[in-house]
């Protein structure tokens, strides 16, 4: 065998070591994560690979499957009110409105922060995250526009509920939800300052 041959055949087999790999691995975590239950062996497996597993988003919820499927379709979003009285909407990207390859990476992300995450009373540090996010997003988009200073976020989150047969008509795959319930859920004061904010997380 001459040594361009053994360098093809080292290529052919590296290719397919690293292919299996690939194919065990992602298996593996989709297998070890969806079991009820779990061994001292896959929690130790699972808590080696959860940045891999975040980072690709290599995990699926039970409340997708039956008996007990999730029947809500949910999103936030903000009313922002200024210093000069104006208001103005801040919308979270949805994976409805998202295209291209930002979509695969990033749409299922926003769709678990909306509607699985920013809930009434509860994580109060994302939410307070979240609200700095948009209060630097909205003032960048103001240093270049009209100036205004944003004084309050009200963060809104629409809900549907999907009713199942037989209490509700089957409605089709890709059937967009028309009517939401709408509730204000969290408020959030920018001051501006380095450590003192003010908000309050109460169902209004």
């Amino acid at each position: 065998m001459t040594l361009k041959e053994k360098m093809q055949f080292a290529f052919n087999q590296s290719k397919k070591i690293i292919i299996m790999s690939f194919f065990t691995l992602n298996v593996g975590i989709m297998v070890v994560d969806g079991l009820p239950d779990q061994s001292k062996l896959g929690e130790r497996f699972m808590s080696f690979v959860k940045r891999y597993q975040a980072l690709v988003m290599l995990y699926q919820p039970w409340a997708m499957f039956a008996p007990n499927p999730m029947n809500t379709n949910a999103f936030i979003e903000a009313d922002l009110k200024f210093d000069d009285g104006s208001t103005g909407v801040w919308k979270m990207p949805r994976p409805l409105n998202i295209n291209g390859p930002r979509k695969v990476l990033t749409g299922d992300r926003y769709r678990l922060l909306g509607q699985e995450t920013l809930l009434p009373n509860q994580n109060e540090l994302v939410w307070f995250d979240v609200s700095r996010f948009v209060t630097r997003e909205v003032m960048q988009a103001e240093s270049t526009g009209k100036n205004r200073i944003l004084k309050e976020i009200s963060f809104k989150r629409y809900q549907s509920r999907v009713a199942p047969p037989p209490e509700a008509p089957l409605i089709p795959h890709g059937t967009l939800s028309s009517k939401y319930d709408i509730e204000t859920i969290f408020v959030y004061t920018p001051t501006f300052e380095r450590i003192r904010h003010e908000a309050t997380n109460n169902r209004q």
